[in-house]
């Protein structure tokens, strides 16, 4: 029997359904609560975030709430190292899994044969999807945890996949870092404006890449 293998697809709708109900029912974790329950493992606060903060990201939660709290528990520096070593960890584990999961349907998307404009798509995302990647990072109202499952169904390799998490993700996240640092719970105007650039750069970049992946699919109609 061709298709997905009946042992995968009931385990990726057992994750799914699990995902469902977490989400639904565990309410997102809050800054206190996250400084609550790091500050007390002493020195080995920083493993404890880091690990709390990759397994939450798993989720479509928003992860706004680690940045703001590696600035408050770890200041400037340290809370940034952090806040892209977890941005990093995170979206690998994201992508391991799902495509061990997802594996033959990733190929089956990339045949001609079956599906030729989606192939099409991979081809493009498996050439310059880092671009595509780096510019949705940019974007702070694009999920992080959402983006991580869309790549995994595509091609995009994964060290191009994860050099522009992480370059896209730096700018944002170090500035956030650093103003929580400063002012806790307050705000900065610089901060905004570095935000403001790298919002319109990630909407300029993506703008320009689905033109591109648009007239690629058109030319195969």
């Amino acid at each position: 029997m061709r298709g997905l293998p009946w042992r995968r697809i009931l385990v990726a709708a057992a994750v799914l359904a699990v995902l469902v109900v977490v989400v639904l029912t565990v309410p997102s974790p809050d800054v206190e609560a996250v400084r609550g329950a790091v500050a007390g493992t002493g020195v080995w606060a920083p493993l404890t975030w880091l690990l709390l903060m990759v397994a939450c990201t798993q989720l479509p939660f928003p992860r706004t709430v680690w940045t703001i709290s590696a600035g408050a528990l770890f200041g400037g520096m340290l809370g940034s190292v952090l806040a892209l070593v977890g941005l990093g960890v995170s979206a690998l584990l994201s992508l391991t899994v799902i495509r061990r999961l997802g594996a033959r349907a990733v190929r089956a998307t990339s045949d001609p044969a079956q599906h030729s404009r989606l192939a099409v798509v991979q081809e493009m995302l498996a050439e310059r999807g880092w671009l595509s990647v780096l510019g949705l990072r940019m974007i702070p109202a694009v999920p992080f945890s959402l983006l991580n499952y869309s790549c995994a169904v595509t091609r995009i390799p994964v060290g191009p996949y994860l050099g522009a998490t992480l370059a896209g993700s730096a700018p944002n996240t170090v500035a956030t870092v650093v103003v929580t640092d400063t002012v806790l719970g307050g705000g900065s105007p610089w901060v905004l404006a570095v935000s403001a650039v790298v919002i319109l750069t990630g909407c300029v970049l993506t703008a320009r890449e689905v033109r591109t992946v648009s007239a690629r699919v058109k030319d195969t109609a």
